[in-house]
């Protein structure tokens, strides 16, 4: 009896761990409620096959001028934005008169895919994506996103350098593996030791790379673009490590911190400022 006891004890020490893999990088694919007509605007449902072959589900907002930018929401999020208030930011943009791309990443929305993979195979969908859209290279891109969307975006810039005229990364994490450490212990009390075994189940078992989904290097790569990087003071994922790291990686990185509101609340709860900002910036 000791030793069955031992034993269950001993594989679910080992066994819990995939489990939150698992969870964690499960999808979230909340219901589409909320579509571009609200607006008042005209719009095309469209989709797109990854190399992988999971289908995405999209929205091209046609607009007056050769600008166009896509937007992309963070984990558990989606066109609708709910989190973040992607969804109305996109109103904005075309009042604007940009051509206006919103997409479910894949695992989200009404995308197909069942895990995310915290902007790896993301990027490379999204960049496939704009090609297929706009293979002349007619418009001219920028790219908005937020928290997992906003490391999309730098990803993005990063592989295919002078495609995007700007980037806005609200809230993007720039170490991975202290935000994956943070998260273990906060959900599921997995003490910051047990790191490399979690990387590894991660790896092996889920097709994750955790190393190519931190932000120092590729931040250090892209010092010198147009981005601008937005900070949201009372941020309960990120802590303020990020920014020091972010100056470290580039010094004259351009950072607006946004005080009072936290993670990728900022464009929701100040939305004057937050639009004023991007005027500011030429968006």
């Amino acid at each position: 009896m000791l030793f069955s006891l031992f034993l269950l004890f001993f594989l679910s020490l080992f066994l819990y761990p995939f489990y939150v893999v698992y969870r964690q990088t499960l999808g979230e694919h909340e219901p589409i409620v909320k579509r571009p007509d609200e607006w008042g605007a005209e719009y095309d449902d469209i989709e797109y096959v990854t190399s992988d072959g999971v289908t995405l589900k999209g929205w091209w907002v046609p607009g007056r001028s050769e600008r166009a930018v896509l937007l992309l929401h963070g984990k558990s999020g989606s066109r609708n934005g709910f989190h973040s208030g992607v969804f109305e930011l996109g109103r904005w943009y075309h009042g604007r008169g940009y051509q206006v791309m919103m997409a479910d990443m894949r695992g989200h929305g009404e995308s197909g895919g069942k895990f995310i993979y915290f902007g790896i195979r993301e990027h490379a969908d999204m960049l496939g994506w704009i090609q297929d859209l706009d293979p002349a290279r007619r418009y001219r891109w920028s790219l908005h996103g937020f928290s997992m969307g906003a490391v999309t975006a730098l990803m993005m810039a990063d592989r295919s350098p002078g495609r995007f005229a700007k980037v806005v990364a609200d809230a993007p994490w720039i170490d991975f593996e202290r935000v994956v450490k943070q998260e273990l212990w906060k959900r599921a009390r997995i003490p910051y030791f047990a790191y490399p075994y979690i990387e590894w189940i991660a790896k092996t078992f889920f097709g994750q790379s955790f190393k190519l989904a931190d932000n120092f290097d590729r931040c250090r790569r892209l010092c010198g673009k147009e981005i601008l990087y937005i900070v949201e003071k009372d941020d309960h994922l990120l802590a303020p490590y990020h920014w020091t790291l972010l100056k470290k990686a580039c010094p004259g990185a351009h950072i607006v911190f946004f005080e009072d509101v936290g993670h990728v609340q900022a464009f929701k709860e100040m939305p004057d400022r937050y639009t004023a900002l991007l005027e500011k910036e030429g968006l």
